[in-house]
């Protein structure tokens, strides 16, 4: 009966989700339901039913435990143990590849470059071109359309807690696999991680020297009242998206979420939060000072209270605004030179995106070998018709529209933009140039 409905559920899909449906644990399923009903017809296929039943017991029990740790961490929330929540989750996850990358991460490639963030920088529109030249994205456990192949999370802790440096390549391609491409077919695959949240977490930057030390750098600045807004939308539209999926409303961290801007704001200023990003800083550090490999495992290791921003996502408001805090941890560790920092503005402007590629070509030739032939096949569509236009960024990942009580107010805009002038110049300082964040004449309040 079990089999028969799970058939019958699959059946009724959309064309949309079928390829969902047939992935991961979702498709083992059904492959063990068909071996099912075909065992009971007569066929004999015991051993095919042994593998399949290892599998998806071993795909289900991962299933679980991420389910329960993201509803956690992820979700901010205690962990509701009911079906139609856990199904949902399963339906937008990959527990199955996930186990099987663990598996191989010996035999996988390190990324080539890094966008780091900000969150709401424009980052998910930099990935998305760089995929549409030949770049190769990350692994993601979530079957979401702008974090596939965009972001692998892995240093903001969703696989467990686990952050161990070795461990990272199990978000990129198979050694293999990129020789391929290279050799066989002569085409530059450059890799890359465009996880957001990597720039403010504060662990990452001396676990990512260890996984990755040549690797070029991109960081995304936009200024911060902006950027605030917009991270505060797009996490009020994550707690809808969780009611919908019938998520308990029992959060885990006290007083959460925020009511309101203004009280996320004071929460990020907390002495609480700031106490909870110390803690983080120290991971990376005793990571560092560990000798040996068994004692780098037991440091490489994030506890809930932390992931995946210390104090939950609401909480991360006034570490984010502090650019040159987090640009200096990685230019510590990588050489500012390894960094490329490129202005959200600048993105938006025809042509702005081909500069921004052109900048990282200088770190990473193969991505400029990709954009040139990307520029030959547009300058020769254009012969014979009207010109050549400067190719424009498509925006992605627009913030969600707030009910008018959630929408921050004029008044707590200007704060925000006052609170951080001292730490734009910290910021001017250090990129040496003015980026003009605390010119009033630039901002709506001040024309």
């Amino acid at each position: 009966k079990i089999g028969l409905c799970l058939l019958k559920l699959a059946a009724g899909v959309s064309a949309a989700m079928l390829p969902v449906w047939l992935s991961d644990i979702r498709g083992a399923l059904l492959a063990l339901a068909a071996a099912c009903l075909a065992s009971l017809g007569g066929f004999h296929c015991k051993h095919l039913l042994v593998s399949l039943s290892w599998i998806c017991a071993s795909g289900l029990t991962f299933s679980v435990g991420f389910y329960a740790h993201t509803t956690r961490t992820v979700f901010n929330r205690q962990p509701t143990f009911n079906l139609k929540t856990y199904w949902s989750h399963v339906m937008v996850t990959r527990p199955l590849e996930t186990l099987w990358r663990f598996a191989t991460f010996p035999l996988r490639v390190v990324p080539d470059f890094h966008i780091l963030g900000e969150v709401r920088t424009g980052t998910t529109s930099l990935a998305a071109h760089l995929r549409s030249l030949g770049c190769c994205g990350p692994f993601s456990p979530w079957i979401i359309p702008l974090a596939s192949d965009k972001e692998s999370f892995y240093f903001a802790g969703h696989y467990m807690g686990i952050v161990h440096p070795s461990a990272y390549r199990m978000c990129f391609p198979l050694k293999l696999t990129v020789w391929f491409r290279r050799k066989v077919l002569g085409q530059p695959c450059p890799v890359f991680d465009a996880c957001a949240s990597h720039l403010n977490t504060p662990w990452t930057a001396s676990l990512l020297r260890c996984a990755s030390p040549d690797a070029a750098l991109i960081v995304q600045l936009r200024p911060p009242a902006e950027q605030h807004i917009s991270w505060w939308k797009l996490e009020m539209g994550a707690h809808i998206w969780a009611r919908s999926m019938g998520m308990s409303q029992a959060f885990l961290p006290d007083n959460y979420p925020p009511r309101s801007f203004r009280e996320a704001q004071e929460l990020s200023r907390s002495a609480q939060v700031e106490a909870l990003y110390q803690e983080g800083e120290l991971i990376g550090k005793k990571f560092l000072a560990a000798r040996g490999p068994l004692s780098r495992v037991a440091e490489a290791w994030v506890p809930q209270r932390l992931l995946p921003f210390p104090g939950g996502q609401l909480a991360a408001f006034a570490h984010m605004g502090r650019y040159a805090d987090n640009i200096r941890r990685f230019s510590d560790l990588f050489g500012l030179k390894r960094i490329v920092i490129i202005e959200t503005v600048d993105l938006a402007v025809p042509g702005g995106v081909g500069l921004a590629v052109r900048r990282l070509a200088a770190l990473v030739p193969g991505v400029g070998n990709l954009q040139g032939r990307a520029d030959d096949k547009a300058a020769a569509a254009a012969v014979g018709g009207s010109g050549r236009q400067p190719q424009q960024l498509d925006r992605l990942n627009v913030a969600p529209v707030l009910p008018p009580e959630l929408e921050p107010t004029p008044d707590e805009v200007r704060e925000v933009r006052a609170y951080y002038r001292a730490d734009n110049v910290r910021l001017f300082e250090l990129l040496g140039r003015d980026l003009g964040w605390n010119d009033t004449s630039k901002t709506a309040e001040g024309r």
